[in-house]
């Protein structure tokens, strides 16, 4: 009779997910009523007398639960710049570089200003004007064509605000 209460207490203690899993990890209880375990993929909190514990994690989350508290956390996966808004002026470097027949010019822009994009021949000529508007905050980009233009090196030039910034381009046809 005691060893079947012994087995439907442990079981009472024990959560089922931890039964169940392939990493078994070592459980214990701590004399003054609680502890910690943890394993190299997870930890399990607990206090004496805690009916349910466990922790169930996925791709995008982690949960742990049991009778005192429920907590989770959100696991970042992965982060895109571009859904973030932009907090300085930036260029980047134009893409394909070397480029035919065209290439993307990726810019940022942190509050609503007037925004300046010219492509320049590498004798400091103006080719062609790509933005010349006011923009509001936000990451934007425009295409250049190589239509009308020889193989070579070309500087793009962005200017808005007090920013200025200039990238080098190669055109190979």
């Amino acid at each position: 009779m005691k060893i079947k209460i012994l087995i439907m207490v442990l079981m009472l203690l024990l959560p089922l997910d931890f039964v169940l899993c392939q990493n078994q990890i070592s459980y214990g209880v701590i004399g003054s009523g609680g502890g910690k375990v943890s394993g190299t993929t997870n930890i399990i909190a607990f206090t004496l007398g805690e009916p349910v514990v466990g922790k169930i994690s996925g791709s995008t989350n982690i949960t742990a639960f049991g009778f005192w508290n429920v907590y989770q956390q959100d696991v970042l996966t992965s982060v895109e710049d571009e859904d973030v808004l932009p907090t300085q002026y930036k260029l980047e470097q134009n893409y394909p570089n070397p480029f035919n027949p065209s290439t993307i010019i990726k810019y940022a822009v942190p509050e609503r200003s007037n925004v300046s994009i010219k492509v320049y021949n590498i004798a400091g000529e103006e080719v062609i004007t790509l933005v010349n508007e006011e923009k509001v905050r936000g990451w934007y980009e425009v295409k250049l064509y190589s239509t009308g233009l020889s193989s070579g090196i070309y500087l793009c030039r962005m200017q808005a605000g007090g920013y200025v910034s200039i990238k080098k381009m190669m055109l190979i046809k």
